[in-house]
C-alpha cells in the first residue's frame, strides 16, 4: 500500500497545534448540541464560566495515602503530581472555553459521573453526560490516578517514563531530516547477490536539523519491489544513540527499493504510558442496569478504580465476564442493584485528557501525517545466477513439519511476500484449497475467539471450504457468535467474540451473554474430539494500561495447558497484534510492538501444539495502515500451512 509523505514545509509543525485545538472544538461542539437535554447542564450562561479557575485534585476519603507524598502510580518513573496538576489547568482553561457545559462538570465533578435522576429511565441521559464529562476531561480523582494498575513497571515503561516531559515539538525526532545509508558494502551500481544479507544504518535528526543523542523512537525498515509484489521486513537494533541498526536478507533478485519510517516517536509513547498508568483508560464504557422499575448507566472499566466512587459503590462483574469488570453501582438503589446488568456500550469518543500543548500537537500530528517516511533513494539490484526475478529456493522442510515452539522466535526477516503471497524462510507452506482443506479439517472443529480480525479470520476460512452457516450475522445483534457446518465432512467453523471490554459498534449495547471468556470456552472443550482453536487479543484491549492483557493472557495460558493436558488432538493458534500506520483520531496502534512481546513471552513454552502467528513483519512489509488489514487472507493461508497435516 502507498505511504503519504510527510510534508518537509516549515509550517507543519504550525498548523499541529491549531488542527490539535479545532478537533477539541468539533467534538466538544458537538456533544454540546447532543447534551442539550440533560436538565442540570442549562443552568450556567457562558458569560457565568470560570475560566480561569484551577481544577483541584480531589480525594475520597477512602484513597488517601497518608505519609506517602509519592502516588503508587508515579513510582520510578520522571511523572510528577505538578505535572498532572498543571495539565489539568490546562485541560479545563480548553474545554471550559468551547463549552460552557463543561465549567458546571468542572465545578461540581460529583455530578458528572453518576446519575442525577432518583427513578424513572434516565439511561439516555446518564449515556449522554458520561460523555460529556470524559471528553471535558472530568478526571480529576485520585481514586483513578493514585493507585498503580500494578506494583511493577514493565520494562518499556521504566525506560519511557523515566524520560523527561516533552518541552518543545521540535525536539522529537523529525523523519524529513532524517536518513538511512548502507552499514554494508555493496558492488559496483549497488549490488548484492540473492540471498546476502545487507545492513543500514538509520540516523535520525529533530526539528533543527541536530542529531538526535538518545534511542527510543520506533522505527521500521522493509525492502520492497512492486513490480513481483515482493517485500521483507528488517530487524532493527536501537543503538540508544539517536541511529538504528537494520538487517535482512535478500530473497529475491531484481531492483529492491529500501524503506524507513518513524513508525513512533519516543515522546509519544511516553506520552500514552503516561495516560494510561495515571488513568487506566483512554476510551472508558457504560454498562446498562435495567429492572421493571428503572434504568441507569453507569461507568465502566476492566480496573475497580471509578473517578467519583468510593470502593463501596461499584459492582464486581468479574464473574459475569470471566475477566475483570466494575461498573459504578446504581444510584436509583430502591430499583436496581448489581445484578440489574444487562449491557455496556462505549463511549462516543476517546476522551479528552490532561496533557501540554506539545503532547497534544505531538498526538494530533501522529493521527494526521503518518507515517513518516525517511528520505531514501537507496535502491539495491539483486543479482543471481538464474537470472531476474527468481528467489531463493524453497525450503526442504514443509510448514507442517516444523516444530511449532519455533514459531515463538521468528524474527522480523522470517518470511517474506513475492508475487503477494507470503513465503516463510524456515519451512514451505502446502497449498492451501477446497479439496486439500475439505480433508485436513474432517471431523474437526475450528473455534476462533477474539475481535473483529477473529471474525475475518472466520469469515475467510468459511469462504474457502464448503459450509452451510447456520448462524448468520445479523443487524439486530451485529456482534455475536457465528457458525458454519459442513455434515458430510463432520466439520464446523465457529467464531465467538471475546468478553469486556469490548468495543461495539456507535451506540451497539453489547450484551454479556454474546461474549465468552477464551478461558472459558478453553475450558469447555472436551477431552476428546479434534480441534483447532484460533486465539487473537489485540485492539480492544489497546486503550487499557497494558496489566489488563497482561493478566488476560497469563489466565488464557493457565486454560490452554489444561486443554492440551486433557485432550491430544487439540491445536492453539495465537495471532499475534499486527502493525498500522492508522491515521484517524483515537487509533489502537500506538503501543502495539509492546503487545507484541507480551503476547510472545507469556504463551512461551506451552509445547508442540500451540503455534505463535507472528503477523507484525507482514503488516510492516506492506505499510498496512488498517486495524483491519487487507492482507488477512495471507494470516490464514499462513496458519492453515503449519497445521494441516499435522492434525491426528
Amino acid at each position: 500500500m502507498g505511504f503519504v509523505s510527510f510534508s518537509t514545509k516549515k509550517s507543519i509543525y504550525a498548523t499541529i497545534v491549531l488542527a490539535s485545538f479545532m478537533m477539541t472544538l468539533i467534538v466538544l461542539r458537538h456533544v454540546s448540541e447532543m447534551t442539550q437535554g440533560i436538565p442540570f447542564l442549562n443552568t450556567m450562561s457562558k458569560a457565568e464560566t470560570p475560566e480561569g479557575r484551577e481544577a483541584k485534585i480531589r480525594t475520597t476519603p477512602d484513597t488517601s495515602y497518608e505519609g506517602d507524598m509519592t502516588w503508587p502510580s508515579l513510582k520510578d518513573t520522571s511523572i510528577t503530581v505538578e505535572e498532572i496538576q498543571l495539565k489539568y489547568n490546562r485541560c479545563r482553561t480548553i474545554t471550559v472555553q468551547t463549552n460552557p457545559k463543561c465549567a458546571e462538570l468542572h465545578d461540581h465533578p460529583d455530578l458528572a459521573w453518576k446519575s442525577t435522576a432518583k427513578s424513572g429511565n434516565s439511561k439516555q441521559e446518564d449515556f449522554q453526560r458520561l460523555t460529556l464529562a470524559s471528553v471535558c476531561c472530568v478526571f480529576y480523582y485520585e481514586e483513578i490516578m493514585k493507585p498503580a494498575p500494578q506494583s511493577e513497571l514493565f520494562p518499556w515503561e521504566k525506560y519511557y517514563l523515566s524520560t523527561p516531559l516533552l518541552q518543545n515539538i521540535s525536539d522529537i525526532s523529525q523523519a524529513a531530516q532524517s536518513s538511512i545509508s548502507f552499514l554494508s558494502s555493496p558492488g559496483s551500481d549497488n549490488t548484492f547477490t540473492l540471498g546476502s544479507e545487507v545492513r543500514f544504518k538509520v540516523e535520525l535528526y529533530n526539528g533543527r536539523k541536530e542529531r538526535m543523542t538518545r534511542g527510543g523512537d520506533k522505527v521500521d525498515v522493509w525492502l520492497s519491489s512492486d513490480d513481483v509484489l515482493a517485500a521483507i521486513t528488517a530487524d532493527v537494533t536501537d543503538n540508544q544513540d539517536g541511529t538504528y541498526t537494520a538487517v535482512t536478507i535478500l530473497p529475491w533478485s531484481g531492483t529492491v527499493n529500501v524503506k524507513a519510517t518513524i513508525a513512533h516517536h519516543k515522546e509519544l509513547l511516553r506520552t500514552v504510558m503516561y495516560l494510561q498508568r495515571v488513568f487506566k483508560s483512554t476510551h472508558w464504557f457504560t454498562g446498562n442496569f435495567i429492572s421493571s422499575g428503572a434504568a441507569e448507566a453507569t461507568l465502566c472499566s476492566p480496573f475497580t478504580n471509578l473517578p467519583g466512587y468510593t470502593a463501596d459503590q461499584v459492582c464486581n462483574l468479574t464473574e459475569i465476564n470471566g475477566f475483570p469488570w466494575y461498573c459504578g453501582k446504581p444510584v436509583k438503589a430502591e430499583f436496581l442493584n448489581c445484578s440489574h446488568f444487562t449491557s455496556e456500550a462505549k463511549l462516543f469518543y476517546p476522551s479528552y485528557m490532561p496533557m501540554t500543548e506539545e503532547e497534544e500537537s505531538l498526538l494530533t500530528l501522529t493521527e494526521r501525517h503518518r507515517p513518516f517516511l525517511i528520505p531514501s533513494n537507496l535502491s539495491i539490484n539483486v543479482l543471481a545466477d538464474q537470472g531476474p526475478n527468481t528467489t531463493l529456493p524453497l525450503p526442504e522442510q514443509w510448514c507442517h513439519e516444523r516444530d511449532l515452539p519455533l514459531t515463538f522466535d521468528d524474527n522480523n526477516s522470517y518470511g517474506f511476500f513475492y508475487h503477494g503471497q507470503w513465503r516463510p524462510m524456515a519451512c514451505q507452506l502446502q497449498d492451501v484449497n477446497a479439496d486439500s482443506l475439505a480433508k485436513c479439517l474432517q471431523d474437526t472443529t475450528v473455534i476462533f475467539v477474539g475481535d473483529s480480525n477473529s471474525r475475518k479470520q472466520m469469515e475467510l476460512l468459511s469462504s474457502m471450504v464448503s459450509c452451510v452457516h447456520k448462524i448468520h450475522r445479523a443487524s439486530v445483534i451485529w456482534h455475536a457468535p457465528l457458525r458454519c457446518d459442513n455434515n458430510q465432512t463432520n466439520m464446523s467453523i465457529q467464531y465467538f467474540p471475546h468478553n469486556f471490554p469490548f468495543y461495539g459498534s456507535q451506540k451497539e449495547e453489547v450484551n454479556p451473554e454474546v461474549l465468552y471468556s477464551e478461558a472459558r470456552l478453553l475450558d469447555s472443550l472436551p477431552k476428546h474430539g479434534r480441534y483447532v482453536v484460533h486465539l487473537h487479543t489485540f485492539l480492544h484491549l489497546t486503550p487499557f494500561h497494558f496489566s489488563i492483557l497482561d493478566h488476560r493472557l497469563r489466565v488464557t495460558r493457565e486454560a490452554i495447558q489444561r486443554l492440551l493436558d486433557r485432550n491430544p488432538h487439540v491445536i492453539i493458534v495465537y495471532q499475534s497484534a499486527h502493525s498500522a500506520y492508522d491515521r484517524r483520531p483515537g487509533n489502537y496502534h500506538k503501543l502495539g510492538v509492546f503487545l507484541v512481546e507480551l503476547q510472545r513471552s507469556i504463551l512461551r513454552g506451552l509445547g508442540d501444539r500451540v503455534m505463535f502467528s507472528f503477523t507484525w513483519p507482514m503488516t510492516v512489509a506492506v505499510a498496512n495502515d488498517d486495524e483491519h488489514p487487507p492482507i488477512s487472507n495471507q494470516f490464514a493461508k499462513y496458519y492453515l500451512g503449519y497445521i494441516c497435516g499435522r492434525l491426528k
